[in-house]
């Protein structure tokens, strides 16, 4: 025991030292690249190639903006280091990741490892008569680099929880990580609730319930909505007579926060996924037509930011799996169009299922392909997406369609379109499944660079495969097709 706190009190002061020695960055090297040398390892390079760390890496990546980089050694063990090549955690058995908030940087060391159990948790194999003794656990740490601060420390079995660095940000001083709610303030991380099962937006949130639910507000301590039930059905006031809407929003696996919350004394409704406003209590100016569609309602959906809610009426006559859509608004008149941006709904594996390809392609474009598939839209982009087509000429193709000019901005010949940066237009693009990716600008409409690659991240990240199979994984800067390697 007390080996243990010497060792751990030694491990302190020599991180927390070299953090401080840390304090003052070289700004530049948030832009230096790692360069892939002919010997097989990797060196920290300027845009103009210059070499600026004195020290080669068997592996290395992209510095951090507050100036830290993750490298590796040739048994595969990670480090980080700072901007001038001073090793902050040296080389472990543990993985590491990094992430930045607040001119902070978090990290976070998981290792693996097994641990013997205690007779009763033995697992037992009567048939092939083997006992396992041990069982996979993984110990998790996620600390403040500049601070040493300790956030979270967890050992749990392997296929139990994961944790991580990635956050949900409310504003610049409260983020939502691994469930729990921080408050970052003088560089310090301040747990203020566990337990959050859901981020909203506007500075709200959901904790874990199992029976009623309430919704938060950073800024308040007490709920701005309580007690909230789950309910199974929207029931509404139409031409005078109830009108119920029932076997709505039903998934295959029940979500943690359920899709439709009641104030049990208001009896208002309160609908996914903000759950920002409540549902009509009644619905006017129904047309027959309509009436029968909302007897078949099986999706119901707030916009947020908008007075409006979505309707989904599942079309069992189309070829493909989808909707028939109509909304209303929060004084229930019934809509058969809305004009909202940046607002989608998507399946479980990330396809548009709201806006759909009716709304997104003209009649005229549908008619050519067989099939319309999935679409997908451009992060940062409420113009472009991407389609899947299908037809007896080409087959099954991708295609990019921009629904402000109403054209095809990449016809639909290719395998595989993903857009590296929206902002300046670069995409990798692949033919055939069987080709490599090329780097595409499709303001210019011309091919980066004359190579190709097996893939290629939207950070320059790169990999090919030589002739001999060797495989090679190096940067490049997607803008202009430059390759940092001999």
């Amino acid at each position: 025991m007390k080996k243990s706190l010497i060792i751990y009190l030694i491990n302190f002061f020599v991180i927390t030292a070299c953090a401080q020695e840390s304090k003052s960055i070289n700004s530049d090297a948030v832009n230096w690249i790692p360069y892939l040398t002919k010997n097989g390892d990797y060196i920290y390079v300027d845009k103009n190639l210059k070499q600026q760390i004195n020290t080669s890496f068997a592996y290395a990546q992209k510095f951090t903006e507050t100036g830290y980089a993750i490298v590796s050694d040739k048994n595969r063990k990670d480090a980080v280091i700072d901007s001038y090549g001073n090793i902050i955690i040296d080389y472990t058995e543990e993985s590491i990741s990094l992430n930045t908030i607040n001119n902070l940087t978090l990290i976070k060391k998981e290792l693996e490892y097994d641990k013997k159990m205690p007779v009763w948790k033995w697992d037992w194999n009567i048939m092939g008569g083997d006992i396992k003794k041990s069982q996979t656990y993984k110990k998790t740490e996620i600390l403040v680099l500049e601070t040493n601060q300790l956030i979270l420390s967890e050992d749990v079995p392997y296929d139990e929880e994961d944790f991580n660095i990635g956050y949900y940000s409310f504003d610049g001083n409260h983020i939502l990580m691994n469930d729990n709610l921080y408050e970052i303030k003088n560089n310090k991380f301040k747990k203020l609730k566990s337990n959050i099962d859901r981020a909203l937006d506007k500075g709200r949130y959901i904790p874990t319930s199992s029976e009623k639910f309430n919704i938060h507000d950073i800024k308040t301590k007490k709920p701005i909505l309580a007690d909230l039930v789950e309910t199974k059905k929207i029931e509404v006031a139409l031409n005078k007579q109830l009108f119920v809407l029932d076997s709505i929003n039903q998934d295959r696996y029940a979500p943690d926060v359920p899709k439709l919350l009641q104030n049990l004394q208001t009896k208002e409704i309160y609908i996914y996924p903000e759950y920002d406003k409540a549902f009509p209590k009644e619905i006017k100016n129904v047309s027959a037509e309509q009436l029968a569609f909302l007897k078949d309602v099986s999706l119901v959906y707030s916009v947020n930011n908008s007075p409006y809610f979505i309707l989904g009426r599942f079309n069992y006559d189309h070829s493909v799996w989808a909707y028939d859509w109509l909304y209303i608004d929060q004084e229930g008149n019934v809509l058969d169009k809305i004009n909202v941006k940046d607002f989608f709904i998507l399946d479980r594996v990330g396809y548009l299922v709201w806006p759909d390809k009716h709304m997104i392609l003209p009649k005229n474009e549908i008619k050519k392909y067989n099939k319309i598939g999935k679409i997908s839209s451009v992060y940062n982009n409420e113009n472009l997406y991407i389609i899947n087509t299908c037809n007896e000429q080409n087959g099954e193709k991708k295609g990019l369609w921009n629904i402000k000019t109403n054209r095809w901005e990449l016809e639909p010949i290719y395998s595989s379109i993903q857009s590296l940066d929206s902002k300046n237009n670069i995409y990798a693009l692949k033919k055939e499944k069987t080709e490599a990716y090329i780097l595409f600008n499709l303001k210019t409409l011309k091919q980066i660079g004359d190579k190709s690659y097996d893939f290629i991240y939207s950070n320059g990240f790169a990999h090919i495969k030589k002739p001999n199979n060797e495989d090679l994984y190096f940067y490049i800067d997607i803008k202009t097709g430059k390759e940092y390697r001999d």
